[in-house]
């Protein structure tokens, strides 16, 4: 949402005035906080504000209150339901903004064709009110040096929180099985995790670091100097890290899903699903053929230049337009 907001800032008035609106009643004590992620200055609401406004979008899964207003929602994926929380109270509080949103938005937005067809699976949703827009890469990433060659580059690198449906326990298997002159040369460095899911038992053979929460510059450079982003995940409804890894310049190996190749493209290097023998050997092939790694550094990059998020907030601003003129609701 950040980066769409930032979009529609240069976009100019005459055609877009975003207004947050916020869940507290004191809209204005809760102000700085709000800008300050955004890092915009703009004019910031309680959430039934309705005065001179024409449309709520809710840019996070779902309709978690509702706005007296037309309202768009973007869906990520069906993660939820593909993969619920066992407790039934969790499953039912973190699923319900996505009922709300089959049964109040005009329009949904999601990130792939394959989570369009899980949204649909799981939500009975009528596929026709159902956009997919891809997400797009941050200037952040966009702008990293690449490195010129290969040399010292010695550990590999997996983003995103450690649960079960990430693949990190493969990964681990998988380099276990490497070689041990390449396996004791390596490192893995894991980023993102918040801490709300434990890591997984580490091979004794393995090195792993996790360097949790990082800002983008500091993901940039993490990508930068990795041999690789292994994305081994099993479930996801695009998958933004390979997007991010490609623009940097670095090479990508992942799981052979619906979602990462509507995200790599043609330009990573795809392993069976939760295959740790495939996934070593895709590894073993990166690590050893500098010529391999050097045409996905090159085909990331051309792939990963056309997927911005200026294209990004173009497309979600016309989803947005063309329900503001439709009368079907969902």
């Amino acid at each position: 949402m950040r980066e769409i907001v930032r979009c529609w800032d240069a976009f100019g008035v005459e055609r877009v005035r975003p207004v947050l609106l916020v869940p507290e009643r004191a809209a204005f004590m809760a102000r700085s906080k709000y800008l300050r992620e955004i890092g915009l200055d703009m004019p910031v609401r309680y959430r039934r504000s309705k005065h001179d406004l024409d449309l709520a979008w809710y840019p996070w899964n779902g309709v978690s209150w509702a706005a007296s207003l037309p309202m768009v929602a973007t869906l990520h994926d069906a993660s939820l339901f593909a993969c619920p929380p066992q407790d039934p109270l969790v499953r039912e509080r973190e699923q319900r903004p996505f009922r709300v949103a089959v049964t109040q938005a005009r329009r949904i937005i999601t990130d792939s064709e394959f989570s369009k067809t899980e949204l649909v699976r799981y939500l009975d949703i009528n596929p026709d009110m159902i956009d997919v827009i891809y997400l797009g890469v941050s200037a952040t990433f966009a702008r990293a040096e690449s490195p010129s060659d290969t040399e010292g580059l010695r550990y590999l690198l997996f983003v995103g929180e450690p649960e079960r449906r990430k693949g990190l326990p493969v990964l681990l298997e998988a380099i276990a099985q490497l070689p041990a002159q390449l396996r004791e040369s390596l490192e893995l460095v894991v980023a993102g995790a918040s801490g709300q899911y434990p890591l997984p038992t580490t091979p004794e053979s393995v090195r792993v670091r996790s360097v949790g929460w990082v800002d983008d510059m500091t993901l940039a450079s993490l990508y930068r100097h990795a041999l690789a982003l292994v994305y081994p995940s099993e479930y996801e409804g695009f998958g933004l890290p390979i997007l991010e890894a490609m623009a940097v310049g670095t090479p990508v190996i992942a799981s052979d899903t619906s979602s990462s190749r509507e995200a790599g493209g043609s330009a990573a290097l795809y392993v069976p699903l939760s295959n740790a023998a495939a996934l070593a050997a895709a590894i073993g092939s990166v690590a050893s053929a500098p010529s391999l790694a050097e045409d996905l550094r090159g085909r990331g990059q051309k792939h990963a230049a056309v997927r911005t998020w200026q294209r990004t907030a173009e497309q979600t601003l016309t989803v947005l337009e063309r329900a503001l003129t439709s009368s079907d609701l969902a």
